[in-house]
């Protein structure tokens, strides 16, 4: 059960619950205080309220129960039907009547038959079919504002994240060393540098045509950061590699934000040495519901300190999208992020 499910209840449990074990015995015709010596009564009434508590606790956990296990906008009867029969009446009515059947045994009612019983049951059903709907009311109306609160917390993520692209996309030693390298490529090999440009502008549209997107096929994602690699690597050549283990099923059936990998392959690049002989290789696969990024760990002695404001912005878009975290392993020789993919 999560935080944000449970409605803090307890003062009015305790002022509610003695209250309705006072009320509904005396309503009902259940008992009869002149029969009873002051202590007596105490204790009648102190059982009552052990029964109107047992009653209110249990709807309760049940509503929870069947919320949890049943999504109501799709199938409204059934809802009514789970509520108005499992809780209040099978069991409140059969629990209170059992209950009552014990007091009376015990008690010194004189009356013959059920009828007391039984009508004390279905006060409490009504009772509890109130305060039941009660109790849907404020989870409706504390359901909306917790989503309410995340969609402005998810813009405020997506915001970030486009701020993030925007910035790649205007980067100046990006745009610097791509226009270098595709002005020596006119020069030295025009058809290479054809590729270059085209696929430089795949990576482009892609940034532009998904920023506004929560989710992406893992297919897409994948091609993206096939392209955005293949723009580094005609810039480092042998010095890095990059090894994707996503199989064309996988990339179909799962589904992952837009402008995830880049995140992880930027930081791959930016924070480790690596050279033509000693070059770096980048990893990425899919490993029990995860995409799993992976680095070797070579930090260069004149980088500056991580801030890891890419790694955190990433970690509140997954959290607000699939509330599922990020996980990031680093065990000094190689780090490892695991980005939550979700089923298609």
């Amino acid at each position: 059960m999560n935080r944000e499910e449970i409605i803090q209840d307890r003062k009015v449990k305790l002022v509610g619950a003695p209250l309705l074990g006072i009320l509904i015995p005396n309503i009902a015709g259940l008992i009869n205080n002149s029969l009873y010596s002051p202590g007596e009564l105490v204790i009648c009434y102190v059982y009552f309220m052990c029964i109107a508590f047992v009653i209110w606790q249990g709807n309760v956990w049940l509503m929870y129960f069947i919320r949890k296990k049943y999504e109501w906008r799709y199938n409204l009867y059934y809802k009514i039907i789970l509520f108005l029969f499992l809780a209040n009446i099978c069991y409140s009515g059969l629990l209170s009547g059992l209950l009552l059947y014990i007091w009376k045994i015990f008690s010194k009612e004189i009356y013959t038959g059920w009828w007391p019983i039984i009508n004390t049951s279905l006060i409490i059903i009504v009772a509890s079919s109130f305060i039941t709907n009660i109790y849907e009311i404020i989870y409706l109306n504390n359901e909306r504002e917790y989503n309410l609160t995340r969609a402005e917390q998810l813009n405020i993520a997506k915001a970030q994240a486009e701020l993030e692209a925007l910035k790649n996309q205007i980067d100046p030693h990006f745009i610097f060393n791509s226009l270098n390298t595709l002005s020596f490529l006119i020069t030295r090999d025009p058809q290479s540098a054809r590729l270059y440009n085209d696929t430089l502008a795949k990576v482009y549209r892609y940034i532009l045509g998904n920023k506004d997107k929560d989710l992406v096929l893992l297919r897409e994602e994948v091609e993206f950061i096939s392209n955005y690699f293949y723009l580094l690597k005609i810039r480092f050549s042998e010095a890095i590699n990059m090894e994707i283990e996503i199989t064309d099923l996988a990339a179909e059936d799962f589904l992952i934000p837009p402008i995830s990998l880049q995140t992880l392959v930027e930081n791959a690049i930016k924070h480790n040495e690596f050279t033509d002989n000693n070059p770096m290789t980048i990893n990425v696969s899919v490993f029990s519901g995860y995409v799993v990024i992976k680095n070797p760990i070579k930090p260069k002695n004149y980088g500056a300190p991580t801030s890891k404001i890419g790694l955190n912005n990433l970690d509140n878009r997954y959290r607000l999208i699939t509330k599922r975290n990020i996980i990031i392993e680093n065990n000094f020789k190689f780090f490892t992020v695991k980005l939550p993919i979700l089923k298609f």
